[in-house]
């Protein structure tokens, strides 16, 4: 009986190596992305890390593979980590590479098969720093740059928006209103977002400081950034003290209008131009 105490005592205090690893980690290092999905193997999608020699020393089992893991979530990490994937040919394959701060959970030992070797996997749940080294391009052509499309609704634009410095850790759940109708979302009270109709990489932000003064900018982005293309969007923008444009969602259509005329603008072949 003794025998057995003792045996459940020791299992309790030292849990086989084989055991994920629930507390998370905050690591960081290099991740490389591979996606074989289009191809005729059973390779699918991948993201891999190679954390760095601070990160490895913090956990015994990712000191027993080198600082070497993969993300049992790799198509959502890929999202995390910035990579946005494009239309794909059949027979085609997509790689990338880069540096990212992350936490992981769940981190486990999967045993051997007839594929792979012993390896260590974990959960990537969170980004909190990223940098692509090398951007998406597919083995089909070594030119070939596989960047998005497009966004097709305000889930994508905003999905985007990690790789803007300002919103790098914002989700579709900090919003408290997203209307993919009108392309409109709202983070609070006095910052909004407007996909405008016809767009595929243009955003609007509107925001208010503390002393209710409107900002507004439009950002376009090329796919890997965002840039600022207010002046080149709308005629006469004016942003010093406040901005002369703000949005208008009276009867569920967001119209941007502009001070003190009032007047409706809207998006047409890359630019906002006056309605009428």
């Amino acid at each position: 009986m003794l025998n057995r105490i003792a045996l459940a005592t020791a299992l309790a205090l030292c849990p086989l190596a084989s055991q994920a690893q629930v507390t998370p980690l905050v690591v960081s290092g290099q991740w490389e992305y591979r996606d074989a999905s289009q191809k005729e193997t059973d390779e699918g999608v991948s993201l891999c890390f190679r954390l760095d020699t601070a990160s490895t020393a913090r956990s015994p089992q990712l000191r027993r593979f080198g600082g070497a893991l993969c993300v049992s979530n790799p198509a959502e990490g890929a999202k995390l980590v910035g990579i946005t994937q494009g239309p794909q040919r059949a027979g085609c394959g997509y790689s990338a590479k880069g540096e990212a701060a992350v936490v992981l959970s769940g981190m486990r030992v999967l045993p051997e098969d007839e594929m792979y070797d012993e390896r260590l996997e974990a959960r990537l749940v969170d980004v909190k720093a990223k940098r692509a080294t090398s951007p998406l391009t597919s083995d089909c052509s070594n030119d070939e740059l596989a960047v998005s499309a497009g966004f097709k609704s305000i889930y994508d634009a905003i999905m985007a928006l990690k790789a803007h410095s300002d919103y790098a850790s914002l989700a579709v759940s900090d919003f408290v209103r997203v209307d993919a109708a009108s392309g409109l979302a709202e983070l609070d009270a006095s910052t909004q977002m407007f996909l405008p109709p016809g767009s595929t990489d243009t955003l609007v932000f509107y925001t208010e400081n503390n002393a209710g003064t409107p900002f507004l900018t439009v950002e376009r982005f090329d796919g890997r950034q965002w840039r600022d293309v207010s002046a080149g969007t709308l005629p006469g923008y004016v942003n010093r003290n406040g901005s002369n444009y703000y949005l208008d969602g009276a009867d569920g259509v967001v119209k941007l209008r502009n001070l003190p005329a009032k007047k409706a603008w809207r998006y047409s072949e890359g630019r906002f131009v006056q309605e009428g």
